[in-house]
């Protein structure tokens, strides 16, 4: 019986470049400093048009490291009324004020005016006072206080933890802000919201993730709750090697889940998204029909997560 309601993605995410500035010990990105064409994305975006792809985002790596893609993109999306969900920074790609400055001002009159999607956090280890400078002239630029929002994943290690609360309140104090917690108190998941009668500034925090290869990912009690992929999955992803995959998680790195590239039209690439095992798994079956295929085909299991996205990438790589 059909459960989800099948992939039907609204937007398009590029990756970029797989290049950073950073090395970061939970990033799933594979580092070969590969670089999208942004004339290729634009033919691509050009067969997106009177369709239900209406949305852009921008991602990498360090999508800043490839500027000239973002900002012809950003142009081109501006003109043909495309919207724009987020870019997902670092926030410390830059070496001087006037370079930030600089970059940003162009993103500005590019046309962009998403989110900007910090990540923050002990793991990326960025300088606190890079950080506050990057906040500061974004919101000076686009003269929008409630553009960035922080996406941070919580690290194990006690101290880790610590450090970043104590980053956010100084980062509150910095901004005058009033601090709001909403967190579970046994995972630290959940938001923590800096505001004043300017900012508006959420803090979300996330649970580090694993691949299928990790035994921290199969130490659950229970098993994840099946979502069909809906929400954040509608997507097609575009690596920085010009495949597509069919939603943000880290187990798009997957062959099993490529259907197409950015030299082939729209039409192709959802043509053979419909006729890919995994997508149809992933959207219509569901994931957990996979629990019981797996106990029948004689798959083991290391054991339950509650990480849907490695549980995925757990099926890609037996397919």
């Amino acid at each position: 019986m059909k459960k989800g309601q099948g992939f039907n993605p609204t937007e398009i995410i590029f990756s970029v470049t797989d290049a950073c500035n950073l090395h970061c010990p939970h990033c799933f990105v594979s580092r070969n400093a590969k670089k999208l064409s942004p004339e290729k994305a634009i033919n691509f975006l050009e067969t997106c048009k009177n369709t239900s792809i209406d949305t852009i985002g921008f991602s990498g790596g360090e999508p800043f490291l490839n500027l000239d893609f973002i900002l012809k993109v950003s142009k081109y999306a501006t003109q043909n009324d495309f919207l724009f969900d987020r870019i997902m920074t670092n926030g410390v790609w830059w070496m001087t004020e006037t370079e930030l400055r600089d970059t940003l001002t162009k993103l500005y009159e590019a046309g962009y005016d998403g989110k900007i999607g910090l990540s923050y956090d002990t793991f990326h280890n960025q300088n606190y006072s890079k950080i506050l400078t990057f906040i500061n002239s974004v919101y000076k630029i686009w003269n929008n206080y409630s553009m960035i929002e922080i996406q941070s994943v919580i690290n194990d290690n006690p101290d880790d933890k610590i450090q970043d609360l104590e980053n956010f309140e100084q980062l509150s104090e910095d901004l005058d802000c009033a601090v709001f917690l909403n967190l579970n108190k046994k995972t630290g998941k959940g938001t923590i919201l800096l505001e004043n009668e300017n900012i508006f500034l959420p803090i979300y925090r996330e649970i580090q993730s694993f691949t299928a290869e990790d035994p921290r990912t199969w130490k659950s009690k229970k098993w994840f709750k099946d979502d069909y992929c809906q929400g954040p999955g509608q997507i097609l992803f575009v690596h920085p090697n010009e495949s597509i995959a069919p939603c943000c998680g880290f187990a798009n790195e997957n062959t099993a889940l490529q259907i197409g590239n950015i030299n082939q039209p729209l039409e192709q690439v959802l043509q053979k998204a419909e006729s890919n095992k995994m997508v149809n798994i992933c959207y219509t079956q569901g994931l957990f029909t996979q629990v019981k295929a797996c106990k029948k085909n004689g798959t083991k299991i290391p054991g339950k997560t509650m990480d849907i996205c490695a549980f995925c990438d757990f099926i890609c790589k037996q397919n």
